[in-house]
């Protein structure tokens, strides 16, 4: 049971991860995208963002994480999987309490956020656990409807938890 991390990943192995989602990041990440094509999300997964990483279960593409830049000193981190993300989810928590936030920070960072499908629970409880404020819920935020859940880590709150860069 060998996990590893791997950056700047192909994509055929985003595709992997994208044709085979969880139900629950299907429903999160479909809810804000006009088109439902894991091929879409995949190129878009691969070829956009400053960093991203694949976690592997066994030589299997089975988790994604990454961030991006949104503008000068703020930056959007994501992450979804397969039905075998609890497979990998220690490996990509320790990666980004120990480099992943750490490197934003290092890069001028100040803050960085992400939103959760407030119906996703695992997803809010990871993202608790890994130190993130839940700010708002936003309301008909999906385009049908779904509500949303808003998280930040700012530099100010993580002073003393995490080694800034």
């Amino acid at each position: 049971m060998a996990v590893f991390l791997r950056a700047q990943p192909p994509l055929a192995d985003m595709l992997h991860i994208t044709s085979h989602l969880r139900d629950r990041d299907r429903e999160e990440i479909f809810a804000t995208r006009y088109g439902e094509e894991p091929k879409d999300l995949a190129r878009d997964a691969t070829f956009s963002g400053a960093f991203r990483w694949i976690a592997y279960h066994d030589g299997v593409p089975t988790a994604a994480i990454g961030a991006v830049p949104r503008w000068p000193n703020v930056w959007t981190v994501w992450a979804f999987g397969t039905d075998d993300w609890d497979k990998t989810v220690l490996t990509l928590t320790r990666h980004v309490r120990r480099f992943m936030i750490p490197a934003i920070y290092g890069s001028g960072a100040i803050r960085a956020d992400c939103l959760a499908l407030a119906a996703h629970e695992d997803a809010r409880k990871w993202l608790t656990a890994l130190g993130a404020t839940p700010e708002k819920v936003l309301d008909n935020w999906g385009k049908n409807g779904e509500a949303f859940v808003s998280y930040c880590w700012t530099r100010e709150q993580t002073k003393g938890r995490v080694k800034h860069v």
